[in-house]
């Protein structure tokens, strides 16, 4: 079960026990990862950010990065698929009405329901907050229609949370509560063959006059989604910087492990080469700066600072840069076990390259982070 006060520790030891066996298997056959985000539902962790009020731990930005960091260290599909729950259900109880909250989070909290998102479009790229899908006006009830071209847990989260542009308010977004098998909503089967993060099932899926209810399903205020937006992405940056965190300390583990069992006639091992050792100490640095510099941009998050958004920014283009570099190096020390996947680092090497494209992309948090720092006067 999730225990914040020992989160670290108790996530570890979940992701061993209900991760791990199953990490293989879902990354060769292209699969949702079911056993794990069953466990995770069973045992208390999609409500951590689920407010105490409403049966949740009531959890911050911190605590998000520390659990998707260590179910990351063991398969990053499960980790991002639970990070982007996490980032709806935040999302949802910053922003949702009474009505929705009352509905939803307890459901949440007892593992009930999940959630994914579905922001990405064709049309924008990696800049998912520039939506084409449309609404209409139909009374009570909204009629959206276009086309998101990733979404993840697709098929598995109960709800997606669908960013659109607002019918009503003049340059205004929203986001909708969106029931995954609901009426007019269908998933492009056949598309989604990841090279990496294969077990996402990030499906594209497609919205031909879905109807929903204003009251019900409109989360928040008509023309808020750009706040929420906000905050989504806050939560996303972080939880992606903490998976790739996760990623690189994985693959340091392996390296390391294989350096120190590798062994020569002579009796010596990989390990006592010194310029492997450099190496092993090259990558212990970089996996250190990486989950420490998430968890310093998480802290300024929950604690306000006005720094908190560059650290943000900061920390996923630094997690980026180091996950590929990490698995670059230690697929080097792995040598021929490495290249003939006789080690998990050609996966990991597969699962790092996404980082660089995943949305926001590495090039549009560059840019979002040179404007943070030198704003236009």
């Amino acid at each position: 079960m999730l225990d914040l006060a020992h989160i670290e520790q108790s996530t570890l030891a979940f992701a061993q026990a209900f991760v791990a066996p199953f990490s293989e298997a879902v990354d060769k056959e292209g699969r949702f990862p079911k056993e794990a985000y069953s466990e995770l539902k069973k045992q208390g962790f999609m409500g951590l950010l689920v407010p105490k009020e409403y049966g949740g731990y009531g959890g911050n930005a911190l605590q998000h990065a520390q659990v998707c960091y260590n179910l990351a260290r063991f398969c990053t599909s499960s980790a991002l698929c639970y990070m982007m729950h996490n980032v709806a259900t935040a999302c949802l109880a910053a922003f949702g009405t009474q009505a929705q909250k009352d509905e939803f989070l307890p459901k949440i909290a007892k593992g009930e329901i999940s959630f994914g998102l579905a922001y990405s479009e064709s049309g924008s790229g990696t800049h998912f907050d520039l939506p084409d899908i449309t609404e209409s006006n139909d009374g009570q009830n909204r009629i959206l229609n276009g086309r998101k071209s990733f979404i993840t847990s697709a098929q598995e989260a109960n709800y997606y949370l669908t960013y659109t542009n607002s019918c009503m308010v003049k340059g205004g977004k929203n986001n909708w509560i969106t029931p995954s098998d609901i009426a007019g909503l269908t998933h492009e089967e056949g598309v989604w063959n990841g090279l990496g993060m294969r077990g996402n099932v990030s499906k594209p899926a497609q919205y031909h006059n879905v109807k929903l209810s204003v009251n019900r399903y409109l989360l928040g205020e008509d023309g808020q989604g750009e706040a929420q937006a906000g905050l989504v992405a806050m939560y996303f940056i972080i939880g992606l910087g903490a998976v790739y965190s996760g990623l690189g300390q994985a693959a340091y583990e392996c390296a390391l492990q294989h350096c120190k069992t590798r062994k020569y006639t002579d009796g010596t091992t990989l390990a006592d080469k010194p310029i492997v050792r450099s190496h092993i100490a090259t990558l212990y640095t970089q996996v250190q700066s990486q989950i420490a510099f998430v968890k310093e941009a998480a802290r300024a998050f929950d604690e306000q600072d006005a720094q908190a958004p560059c650290k943000i920014f900061a920390s996923r283009i630094n997690a980026t840069h180091l996950v590929m570099s990490i698995c670059e190096l230690a697929m080097r020390l792995g040598g021929g076990r490495a290249y003939s996947k006789l080690l998990p680092l050609e996966r990991y090497m597969r699962d790092a390259l996404a980082a660089q494209v995943m949305a926001p992309s590495l090039d549009v948090l560059q840019v979002w982070l040179a404007n943070a720092l030198l704003p236009n006067e």
